[in-house]
């Protein structure tokens, strides 16, 4: 009897490694070309400017205590291109936004924000 349940313990975490190793095979893309994703914090608005582009900016719609997203294609010509990220009025910082792979900002608490 303890032969039978070590070799279910066995099984089970070679079943659970090989899900864990098939999870993480696929593709990994976290933006769609073409496109930029904004994501607001849960208690913040976050605003993405493109200076090079005449004052275009993108904000979300906003939920109360929850993040809300908005995808927005913007297109381009697959040169980097900069952005500018704020909340409100607030300077948050800056990256770069390349049309050939897209682009996803996301606002943290602090508040702050990353890019993917």
């Amino acid at each position: 009897m303890r032969k039978a349940k070590t070799y279910r313990v066995a099984l089970a975490g070679v079943i659970g490694a090989l899900g864990l190793t098939m999870l993480g095979a696929g593709p990994a893309q976290a933006a769609t070309p073409g496109t930029i994703k904004v994501c607001t914090g849960k208690d913040f608005f976050i605003t993405v400017k493109f200076p090079g582009r005449g004052g275009l900016s993108i904000t979300p719609a906003k939920r109360p205590y929850s993040v809300t997203c908005l995808d927005t294609w913007v297109g381009g010509n697959g040169a980097n291109e900069r952005i500018d990220v704020y909340t409100g009025s607030r300077y948050l910082g800056s990256s770069i936004y390349n049309s050939a792979r897209g682009a996803e900002v996301h606002g943290v608490p602090g508040p702050s924000f990353y890019v993917v």
